[in-house]
């Protein structure tokens, strides 16, 4: 069974772009710029709330204030988000061949 995706380091970048650090050693960088309504509005019409991203190491994913997160394993582009439609993304770096123990 594959593990869940984990976050553990983030990075906003304009416009709506999060560069993500995972656990498995792969770096990913996630457009997340089609989250503008419902409690995403304010991380998108205010780009001070935006830039304030940060990881929830509880979770392994990235939040924002007000209690905004994101599901890593969408994030990781394991699973599709619940609209169906992946976010765009680029791979920087791919997941390291071995794991330490």
């Amino acid at each position: 069974m594959k593990e869940m995706a984990r976050v553990t380091a983030v990075e906003p970048l304009a416009p709506h772009w999060l560069r993500l650090w995972f656990a498995d050693g792969s770096i990913h960088e996630v457009d997340v710029g089609k989250l503008d309504s419902g409690v995403f509005e304010a991380m998108h019409s205010t780009p001070d709330v935006f830039a304030q991203v940060r990881v929830n190491d509880q979770w392994g994913t990235v939040e924002w204030p007000g209690q905004i997160d994101l599901d890593p394993d969408v994030l990781h582009g394991d699973c599709e988000p619940a609209d169906g439609n992946p976010y765009p993304r680029r791979i920087i770096r791919g997941p390291r061949e071995s794991q330490p123990v």
